[in-house]
């Protein structure tokens, strides 16, 4: 349907009856057999028929044209909602991330203080170990261990970081997490006192990151035969229960890795023996270098 450009209902009947359109009136006179002013009359009549049409196709038209502008509005309204409702989504969003960078901390106990026992903090790299349920000297665990663990954490900046490997991922990782100490002591080379102290506070590590109970329990009694074992009566006895020790805790951690686990409780009684000619093996060599050395000195003397 063709476009109207112009308004018509400010349009007027011609004047039919005037000299204007005498020519007409004067041709429907002859054709058609009727007086002038009657074919004035048909002229009107005819004009406002064919007016009336267009000011009803008009008032169509302006009224699809402001249905038109209505739903462009409203198109334009939605959208606009949309995009605010977007960007509020957005800003909730990035003020969720905020919160959860943001450093929270606990409400305490107004009616509790501080504990009896403060808990000894062992390095990050030792704590790394332990929550990969990895094996680590016991050395992290003693007092040395944390106190040069404390002494470091006050010279390393926090925010050191360093490039580690997981999953295939390359990662940044803290530099103290993975810093192992250079003044770690093997576990067979503990005096009897810093294993005891050791496995004490790595219990309670253990405890802490959620260790399954069932290995804490064994590592516990392990300790505990270790401590009630008639070993340890004999000359050179505790020397052999640490040497025992080391080995059965690193090859736990080995076959515990390759779903081989033992129970570290049990303690072999062959193997012991073992550990035991070992240990006696490596004193008597040791002895005979002490001998051999006074000897040698005591043969430059002469």
């Amino acid at each position: 349907m063709l476009r109207i450009d112009q308004d018509p209902t400010v349009q007027v009947c011609p004047n039919f009856a005037g000299a204007t359109y005498a020519a007409v009136r004067q041709a429907m006179t002859v054709s058609r057999q009727i007086s002038d002013p009657e074919a004035a009359q048909r002229l009107i009549t005819a004009w406002n028929q064919t007016h009336n049409q267009e000011v009803e196709a008009w008032n169509l038209q302006v009224e699809a044209d402001m249905a038109e502008q209505a739903e462009q509005q409203r198109q334009v309204l939605a959208e606009e909602e949309r995009l605010r409702a977007e960007d509020e989504r957005q800003k909730d969003e990035e003020q969720k991330e905020l919160e959860k960078k943001h450093p929270k901390i606990n409400d305490f106990d107004d009616n509790k203080m501080i504990g009896d026992f403060v808990m000894p903090c062992p390095s990050q790299f030792a704590i790394g170990k332990l929550k990969s349920f990895s094996f680590t000297e016991l050395w992290y665990f003693t007092e040395e261990g944390c106190s040069e663990a404390q002494e470091s954490s006050r010279t390393l900046p926090e925010d050191a970081f360093g490039i580690t490997r997981v999953d295939d991922l390359v990662a940044l990782k803290p530099i103290a997490s993975f810093k192992a100490s250079k003044n770690a002591i093997p576990d067979a080379d503990l005096t009897w006192r810093q294993m005891n102290i050791g496995k004490n506070t790595m219990l309670r590590y253990m405890e802490l990151y959620n260790w399954p109970p069932r290995h804490i329990d064994s590592f516990t009694r392990f300790y505990f035969h270790l401590e009630l074992d008639p070993m340890r009566s004999c000359p050179n006895g505790e020397c052999v229960l640490l040497a025992y020790q080391a080995k059965a805790r690193r090859q736990w951690h080995e076959d515990i890795a390759h779903g081989q686990g033992f129970n570290i409780a049990q303690i072999n009684p062959k193997l012991l023996a073992t550990v035991a000619d070992e240990v006696w093996d490596m004193i008597r060599l040791k002895s005979i270098k002490k001998v051999s050395n006074i000897s040698y000195l005591h043969s430059d003397l002469f």
